[in-house]
């Protein structure tokens, strides 16, 4: 069951907010997954996000702090313009026998070990094809950096960037934009979708989905609106994740401004 954002609540001060785009021609947005079956969701989850932030930061895996701080000092929340389509993909992957006595040094010599008694490890992975997002973050008490050097990096990343996996690089620069506003839907009224060559066939959401973190300032909720999923960062290093509770609206109208 699917609900119109009600009217906000008004707030003390305008909050800052950082809006940027989220485009590949294959995206994967990993749910939780256990042997062969490895499904997607259909939109960019927060760590997903923040994940490509610490990319772009240059943030290296075992920074576990600095992870903790990404996910702890932010909030976030993603609108879907176009929900694109779904697409699975039967996946195979070949490695030798392990051993602690041989290290390979490229691919080809390890393919090259295999013998007839190595079975490939097997999966289906599903993927979006052309959905395009537009995500948001804001700075809670005690953030570790100014919206601005995320920008910055959006801009000049350290790391390559990609949604989801390696095999699924940007299709669009992210474009990030500061706007201030006093609520999370009056943030996401200053940014228009991304503007599609006629060719990419791209259908834009009438009225877009809009999912946030609890604290989106502004926003209200009943039990009705609330969506979990388990993407918070509980340890970077295990890859382990916690439930994370988000609302859940249908914007009232599509985005008609352009940010400042």
């Amino acid at each position: 069951m699917l609900f119109v954002m009600p009217a906000p609540l008004a707030t003390d001060r305008m909050t800052g907010f950082l809006l940027f785009t989220l485009y590949a021609p294959l995206a994967s947005f990993g749910d939780i997954a256990v042997g062969e079956r490895r499904p997607g969701w259909d939109r960019p989850g927060k760590s997903a996000v923040l994940g490509l932030v610490a990319a772009a930061l240059g943030l290296d895996r075992s920074e576990e702090a600095a992870h903790q701080a990404l996910s702890e000092g932010y909030g976030f929340a993603v609108r879907i313009d176009a929900a694109g389509r779904t697409l699975e993909d039967f996946h195979t992957v070949e490695i030798p026998r392990k051993s602690k006595k041989v290290v390979w040094a490229t691919r080809r010599e390890e393919l090259a070990a295999l013998d007839e008694k190595d079975n490939p490890v097997v999966s289906r992975r599903e993927y979006v094809s052309d959905g395009l997002y537009t995500a948001a973050l804001w700075a809670r008490a005690g953030a570790r950096w100014p919206l601005s050097d995320f920008a910055k990096a959006m801009r000049y990343p350290v790391f390559t960037l990609y949604l989801g996996r390696k095999s699924c690089p940007l299709g669009l620069p992210l474009a990030p934009a500061l706007v201030t506003a006093d609520t999370l839907e009056q943030a996401f009224a200053k940014r228009k979708p991304w503007p599609f060559p006629d060719h990419l066939h791209i259908s834009l959401s009438g009225q877009p989905m809009l999912y946030a973190d609890m604290d989106a300032p502004g926003c209200v909720i009943d039990d009705g609106q609330r969506v979990r999923r388990r993407d918070a960062l509980a340890n970077r290093g295990r890859w382990q994740f916690a439930d994370r509770d988000e609302m859940r609206y249908r914007l009232s109208a599509p985005q008609t401004e352009n940010p400042s």
